[in-house]
């Protein structure tokens, strides 16, 4: 009589597929307590997560797109245009924080749904929807500016950015991490969750199934425009002035957040609580480079050849 195996699982590889991300960024901050002892404290670290704020909410939308076999190339342009417009619409008034707040977090929702609407209805892929999005956002600012964005940051809007409660934990902070937890529960507790990851998984089977789709993945992009205007408002807030520049690096390091954070490109794999640690570990890598003074363009490359690692090993271990 032949024996019977039993599957027994890899609970090492259990382990890294869902936390390795952590364990990076340990080695990471270990890395940056040695370098700069005097920084690796924490006062430093919550500076640094502040600074990662941003970035953080933007790659929460990024996360959600790339679980449907998509991408956003548009979230820079959307960041800087909700940027320029808010600041040149508020004008210093801080009566008018809120309103062209609401404003902005209106108009992010509705470029992420034109973003949606192209993919799903004219069937336009998402690379090219949302790379011409990013086109028609950069022209549409420069042309709302004319090149020389104006307007000064009120108060209200700089707390923020740069306020902290208690005088110790930033409000940007807060923001990021209360918005991720949203979405985690969003994506694991809730029906829309389980059918995003339906549709991510076999979208011919969740369609057969009853699932609406076009639905999903519409009301996906929205979410990832309206998340880039929370971030863009968070990062005027911090930055206090107006810059055509600052939403520039934002759609590549968000999709460089979530690869990191273990989501795949195939879609239906991944989350939200990996980005967490994608996001801090991008911006914490920016400052370990500046530390060692190795310039953007280093900073590029090794970010380039971590993707490619990350990649091209989850592709080793699907095959």
């Amino acid at each position: 009589m032949s024996e019977i195996k039993v599957y027994k699982p890899n609970h090492f590889s259990y382990f890294m597929k869902n936390y390795g991300v952590y364990i990076g960024l340990i080695i990471l901050l270990s890395i940056s307590g040695i370098l700069s002892p005097q920084s690796f404290n924490p006062v430093g670290l919550l500076n640094i997560a502040k600074q990662t704020a941003g970035l953080g909410i933007v790659s929460i939308g990024q996360t959600m797109v790339i679980l449907t076999g998509g991408i956003d190339l548009s979230v820079g342009s959307i960041i800087t245009f909700i940027h320029v417009f808010s600041i040149g619409t508020i004008l210093g008034n801080a009566q008018l924080v809120l309103p062209v707040s609401l404003l902005c977090l209106l108009l992010g929702l509705f470029f992420g749904f034109l973003n949606g609407l192209g993919i799903t209805k004219a069937r336009i892929s998402p690379f090219v929807m949302t790379l011409c999005m990013d086109f028609i956002l950069r022209g549409l600012y420069l042309i709302y500016t004319k090149g020389q964005p104006r307007g000064i940051v009120p108060n209200n809007l700089r707390f923020i950015g740069r306020g902290r409660v208690l005088n110790i934990v930033p409000v940007a902070f807060l923001i990021w991490i209360v918005i991720a937890i949203l979405f985690i529960v969003i994506l694991y507790r809730t029906t829309w969750g389980a059918r995003l990851y339906a549709v991510a998984a076999n979208s011919r089977t969740a369609q057969l199934s009853g699932v609406k789709n076009d639905t999903i993945l519409i009301s996906v992009y929205a979410l990832s425009g309206l998340l880039s205007a929370v971030a863009a408002l968070v990062l005027t807030g911090d930055i206090g002035a107006v810059s055509l520049g600052l939403g520039r690096d934002y759609s590549l390091d968000s999709i460089a957040a979530t690869v990191i954070g273990g989501t795949s490109f195939v879609g239906g794999i991944g989350g939200v609580e990996g980005t967490i640690a994608g996001a801090y570990i991008i911006k914490l890598l920016t400052s370990l480079l500046q530390k060692i003074n190795i310039s953007n363009t280093g900073k590029l490359i090794i970010q380039g050849v971590l993707i490619l690692f990350i990649v091209g090993a989850y592709s080793r271990k699907k095959n």
